[in-house]
């Protein structure tokens, strides 16, 4: 791919990230036909600290750098499933400020990104467990595909090539604060 859009280098260049992150044991039980009450559980608690800190961290940079975004805010959402299920949750923390628009950027696809997973996995959940767990944080505010659409045409308003690296710098911080937190859980 000679010249590549943001989207298509990004995608490639955070690929182990998120296999990472999706294989990581405390998480992959979650597309497992037999996933349990308690697995549920110990995935929505290790994805609290990793979400509430990011849309802590990004509603603070926007605002310092005047960026217009809808960031879709799930934390509370998350908090109400976890508490459901008689979980305890640790407060955000673990994230510096975004130091550019890109690194915000970089930051937004990864938390837009848990957007797409969350639906797919809300209906394999539904499937396998039916009503007997809490969805309000997969399944409230699902990324739909104009608001994808829509995050691609932001980035690359605010990102010209040349800020790519710092694109996936702040990805990968993003990353780096979901694998810490699910390093955490005892599977």
């Amino acid at each position: 791919m000679s010249n590549p859009t943001l989207s298509e280098w990004l995608k490639r260049e955070t690929r182990a990230d998120h296999r990472r992150v999706d294989q990581h044991p405390a998480l992959k039980p979650l597309l497992k036909q037999d996933l349990t009450l308690p697995e549920y559980a110990t995935a929505l608690s290790a994805l609290y600290v990793p979400i509430a800190s990011l849309e802590e961290v990004l509603s603070i940079g926007l605002i310092a750098h005047g960026a217009h975004y809808p960031l879709t805010q799930r934390a509370a959402l998350l908090r109400a499933d976890i508490d459901q299920l008689g979980h305890q949750v640790s407060a955000p923390h673990g994230v510096s400020l975004p130091e550019s628009m890109a690194s915000i950027v970089g930051m937004l696809y990864v938390l837009e990104g848990s957007r797409l997973g969350g639906a797919m996995i809300a209906r394999h959940v539904k499937r396998v467990m039916g009503n007997q767990v809490p969805l309000r944080f997969l399944t409230t505010h699902p990324l739909e595909e104009a608001q994808w659409a829509d995050f691609w045409r932001f980035a690359e308003h605010h990102c010209p090539t040349a800020t790519w690296p710092a694109v996936l710098a702040g990805a990968q911080q993003a990353f780096m604060l979901f694998m810490q937190e699910l390093e955490r859980v005892e599977c």
